[in-house]
């Protein structure tokens, strides 16, 4: 595997999943701790899968600084997050469909022209959390972008 920054992310992420998982499916979404991954933190992002989630969509609990620039927006603009909610592509909630259905790390590559009219191409790594009995809660996700 190729040592960029953006593999190694990835695979940080996913060793501290591991870490966290231990011989259960998955980690519970109480267990993450971003202090831990404080180098990590600004490109990632959480989605919470709940009853909200059934009936209007996937939504972000927490969207790093990194991410809201990839969307071509500043983190202290008021209608940053409305805005990367409403510009959710359908590719990405398919990639979480997968990682709810299957309980299981997926990883993503694909692109989007963002608020700026920038193509940006970026890898994402999707891995579940939720509780001692399977049920995917959430998802934690990291991902690393180019602006073309």
């Amino acid at each position: 595997m190729p040592n960029t920054l953006q593999h190694r992310y990835h695979l940080q992420l996913e060793q501290y999943w591991n870490s966290l998982r231990g011989t259960r499916p998955f980690p519970l979404e109480s267990e993450v701790n971003p202090d831990e991954i404080s180098d990590l933190w600004p490109s990632c992002f959480l989605v919470s899968i709940d009853d909200v989630t059934r009936r209007v969509g996937y939504r972000y609990s927490y969207l790093g600084e990194e991410l809201i620039k990839a969307y071509g927006e500043d983190a202290n603009h008021p209608d940053t997050v409305l805005r990367l909610l409403a510009a959710a592509n359908a590719p990405m909630a398919r990639k979480f469909d997968e990682v709810v259905k299957y309980g299981k790390p997926v990883i993503d590559e694909s692109t989007f022209i963002n608020l700026k009219h920038l193509d940006i191409k970026y890898r994402t790594c999707l891995l579940p959390l939720g509780t001692g009995d399977g049920m995917v809660t959430h998802v934690l996700g990291c991902m690393r972008w180019r602006a073309y």
